[in-house]
């Protein structure tokens, strides 16, 4: 079980699991039209093996110092996969000196939108589409260097892909766990409500002192379910879980309830990903 954290870095841990076995690999520079980005090619079995999980992707280095005053000037092209896109820059901000964000629509593409994260020596950023393409690069920094310069990667979701995919795939089941961690013995009562209101899950439960609970997988549907938690007939908590696609990185919540001896926070909760 890990901790949950937020989507955007499973990303960079996705550049990072790539480039685990960039090293010893045969490179050369690949002439490209826009000098902001330069494509390179990595010829290594083991990352041509990983690939086959990513709809498309490349290897490429970033001019740091031209994205940005591209950007300063209202508009950025991009050359990703083979294709040059102009983004319109429309949001502009500078959180430190050496620290900006700009974003704006791609032009040609409904519904499009480019975030641009620059550093002074790295960047990330996604470029989405919209209709009628659908689809969305995401350039994301590796600890790789090639002549000096950082080593990116540039993949491509599908999102119809991506959708037929989870649609082949099972939900994750629900389940809880109850530890108590205090020196007294405890009711405590759980109900699980689904997305409609509707109870899918009921049952009353005696803790022991250092006594640990595991619940049934409860069957779910994608959504948002809640929890309604009642401690020795007297306190009512409540907690909200996503039922997920049963997938390596998007999977069902599960929740962990704590009972302690502290009067002001008697119960406490913990929230991890399968």
């Amino acid at each position: 079980m890990r901790f949950k954290i937020l989507a955007a870095a499973i990303l960079i841990l996705l550049g990072i699991a790539v480039f685990a076995v960039y090293s010893g690999s045969s490179n050369k520079d690949i002439p490209d039209d826009n000098d902001i980005i330069q494509k390179i090619e990595v010829n290594n079995s083991s990352f041509l093996e990983f690939s086959k999980d990513l709809d498309d992707f490349e290897t490429v280095t970033i001019d740091i110092d031209k994205l940005r005053k591209a950007a300063d000037s209202g508009h950025v092209f991009l050359r990703l996969m083979g294709e040059e896109y102009k983004i319109r820059i429309q949001e502009a901000s500078r959180y430190t000196e050496d620290e900006y964000f700009y974003a704006g629509p791609v032009v040609g593409y409904n519904e499009s939108r480019a975030d641009l994260y620059l550093q002074k020596n790295s960047f990330c950023g996604s470029v989405g589409l919209g209709k009628p393409r659908n689809v969305t690069y995401n350039i994301r920094p590796t600890d790789e260097k090639y002549n000096g310069k950082t080593v990116y990667i540039v993949f491509m979701q599908d999102w119809k892909k991506e959708k037929e995919r989870l649609e082949k795939m099972e939900i994750d089941p629900l389940q809880f766990f109850l530890i108590n961690s205090d020196s007294k013995k405890h009711v405590m009562s759980i109900e699980i409500f689904d997305f409609n209101n509707e109870s899918v899950f009921k049952e009353n439960y005696t803790i022991d002192p250092e006594e640990k609970i595991s619940s049934p997988k409860i069957k779910a549907e994608l959504g948002q379910y809640r929890y309604e938690i009642i401690l020795d007939n007297k306190f009512t908590f409540e907690q909200k879980i996503q039922a997920d696609y049963a997938a390596d990185v998007s999977s069902s919540e599960a929740l962990y309830i704590y009972i302690s001896d502290d009067p002001e926070n008697p119960v406490t909760f913990g929230i991890t990903v399968a």
